[in-house]
């Protein structure tokens, strides 16, 4: 039996319940050490899941030579800060989306990376979801003909609460905001339908202009967007907008819809439904078209079937870890690289540049 590579993870809330159980579940990996500023937490789960070692700050994990890899689920801007010295030290790195606050960040992870000869994979979860894989599948096998019109809204409410406390969601500098957060999702799995991003066209707005200080309970001002719409042209010239937002009244849940010369194809979930969860491929086909082209669209959707998927997120990250694993072990694999993410990053600040 392989020798299981020794996993630091680093984060509080996604960390121990995302991360932590999605490595676990791969028998390439055992978790060692857990690491986040919540220590009461840290040493609660750890305690439970029979981890020894805890740490208060990612500085910690630099000398630890035994830990080949580390998970982060820290902020962009000191996601970038701590990718760049723990390559360095020689870790093998799994990430969140996006890299880093801004490209210059995105940038400095793939030198220290490359330089340091480490792997390093980002958790762009949404290529795993199985409805997602058929849209991909049937999108580029030309069933349908050529793309003519792209359109995403992605709406929802989780932060339209104004009594949320002022944290780094609140604040652009340290990768807040739904053009960080959110739409790097989005930019990433619409590359992957349809190619490069070529031209992008940046409109934002902060609903909840304030939120209260965490230490004072003064209002603050919010230093980032939560809602934001894009026009955007994909290679080579499909037109495709894009609206997200986080703070909206009433929220919609997930849709892709992109209409082809023979039919739309849709991929959308619920409200209520769990972030990758509840997703359902559907095609409805352009008028005069036969049956044989729906048949066609099912026989190529073999990951979904047509049907709802629910993977849920811990499954979603695992099947990303797999992926991590075979790209470790010099494997063909389909994990997520720096270099998509690094073209997703140069898209948000193309974005950003482009504001009206």
């Amino acid at each position: 039996m392989n020798k299981k590579h020794s996993v630091a993870v680093v984060g509080n809330f996604q960390a121990l319940n995302i991360l932590m159980p999605a490595f676990q579940a791969v028998l390439d990996f055992e978790v060692v050490a857990l690491c986040g500023r919540n220590e009461a937490a840290i040493r609660s789960t750890a305690a439970k899941s029979g981890i020894q070692k805890c740490y208060r700050d990612w500085e910690s994990l630099v000398d630890e030579k035994e830990i080949e890899v580390v998970a982060l689920a820290l902020p962009p801007l000191i996601q970038a800060e701590a990718a760049v010295k723990l390559a360095a030290a020689g870790k093998h790195l799994f990430l969140e989306k996006p890299l880093a606050a801004d490209l210059s960040g995105a940038q400095a992870i793939c030198d220290a990376i490359d330089k340091n000869q480490r792997v390093a994979t980002v958790n762009f979860g949404f290529r795993m979801v199985e409805a997602f894989r058929d849209f991909q599948a049937v999108a580029r096998s030309g069933i349908l003909g050529t793309p003519q019109l792209v359109m995403v809204e992605w709406l929802l409410a989780s932060r339209r609460n104004p009594m949320l406390t002022w944290n780094w969601k609140s604040d652009a500098r340290q990768g807040g905001g739904t053009l960080i957060k959110r739409t790097s999702h989005v930019m990433d799995y619409l590359t992957c339908f349809f190619g490069d991003i070529s031209k992008v066209r940046l409109q934002t707005a902060t609903l909840v202009p304030f939120r209260p200080d965490g230490r004072s309970g003064q209002p603050k001002k919010v230093e980032a967007d939560d809602t934001c719409n894009f026009l955007i042209t994909l290679n080579p010239d499909i037109p495709a907008s894009v609206t997200v937002s986080t703070a909206i009244t009433v929220a919609q849940g997930h849709r892709v819809r992109a209409w082809f010369e023979k039919g739309l194809l849709e991929l959308a979930n619920a409200p209520d439904d769990d972030f990758q969860d509840g997703f359902k491929l559907a095609f409805f086909p352009a008028k005069g078209v036969g049956p044989e082209v729906a048949a066609a669209v099912k026989n190529a959707a073999r990951f979904s079937q047509m049907e709802v998927c629910r993977p849920g997120k811990v499954e979603v990250t695992r099947r990303v870890v797999e992926e991590f694993a075979l790209a470790l072990a010099g494997r063909e694999n389909s994990a997520p690289t720096l270099a998509a993410a690094l073209k997703v990053q140069a898209c948000m600040e193309m974005a950003r540049q482009s504001g009206w």
